[in-house]
């Protein structure tokens, strides 16, 4: 198996833990901004306790290298994170998901501006493949029941900001010192996006309301810190070490079908031919950047 095989295989188990971790998001009542708190913490927890062999390796970070993990940390997690939990709770898993698939033509263009990919045709056929495909699963606002009209265009704007935030943080991710493990690398973007956001609650005032949620939501955000800014998170940094930020996030950009179909066998939200044009986009998305 070559080294960017590797990668994308990477890439689609977080893919996979992607599209179903949107379940304890949408079963947790708590609003988004303070269960971000929950799953980051958990997350860093859980990173760094299993790179406790490595953290001398922290002593070789730059002072560059260290603000690049800060704002990495803060704009993937407690911005873009934040935002994508408020956007799911307030409209249907498939129309908040898939619209932030746009962040992958973002990607893309400011990859090859930085210097971190080479433009190729093929390269932007598969990206808007998975874009179109990752539009396609979703639903349009005349199916959503008369709970998702009302929070649809917010949920969409909250979908719009994160998917931005994910782009610049995701395409910075590549600028990330290779000689930090990923799991390291990813406990490292937690703690700062965690500190980020004690910060913010500092501010505002959430502290209370953080303490008065509910344990059942806090499991749910804890499950998500798990299984999403543990695991998931862990493999897509590593693949982007062997592959590139454009290349891994096509990948993982098609985890809104599996999104679709969560919402369809556990929601029951419609499945409709659009969502079997939309998948066959997103599979044909993979299979033309396999010839990149």
């Amino acid at each position: 198996m070559t080294e960017l095989t590797f990668a994308y295989l990477l890439s689609g188990v977080s893919a996979l833990l992607w599209g179903f971790v949107v379940i304890p998001i949408k079963r947790a009542r708590t609003s988004g901004r303070l269960g971000i708190a929950v799953a980051m913490a958990t997350g860093t927890v859980t990173m760094l306790a299993l790179s406790a062999g490595k953290l001398g390796l922290l002593t070789t970070l730059t002072p560059r290298e260290i603000g690049l993990y800060l704002v990495t940390g803060a704009m993937q997690f407690t911005l873009g994170c934040g935002t994508y939990y408020l956007a799911v709770q307030k409209g249907s898993l498939s129309v908040a998901v898939p619209i932030t698939r746009v962040k992958i033509l973002i990607v893309l263009g400011l990859s090859i501006l930085m210097g971190l990919e080479v433009f190729r045709w093929t390269l932007l056929g598969a990206a808007m493949l998975v874009f179109l495909g990752g539009l396609m699963v979703g639903k349009p606002l005349r199916s959503a029941n008369a709970e998702e009209r009302d929070g649809h265009w917010e949920s969409i704007a909250l979908a719009i900001a994160a998917c931005i935030f994910w782009a610049v943080s995701e395409t910075l991710m590549g600028l990330l010192p290779d000689r930090i493990p990923p799991m390291l690398s990813n406990g490292l973007l937690l703690t700062s996006g965690l500190v980020a956001w004690c910060i913010l609650a500092a501010v505002v005032g959430w502290w209370r309301e953080l303490l008065a949620m509910p344990r059942h939501d806090v499991l749910c955000f804890m499950a998500h810190g798990l299984i999403s800014f543990s695991a998931a998170y862990a493999l897509f940094i590593w693949a982007i070490q062997l592959a590139g930020p454009p290349r891994v996030v096509i990948i993982t950009s098609t985890y809104p079908l599996i999104s679709a179909l969560v919402g369809w066998v556990a929601y029951k939200e419609g499945f409709s031919p659009r969502l079997g044009l939309g998948a066959v986009f997103l599979v044909g998305g993979v299979i033309l950047l396999q010839f990149v």
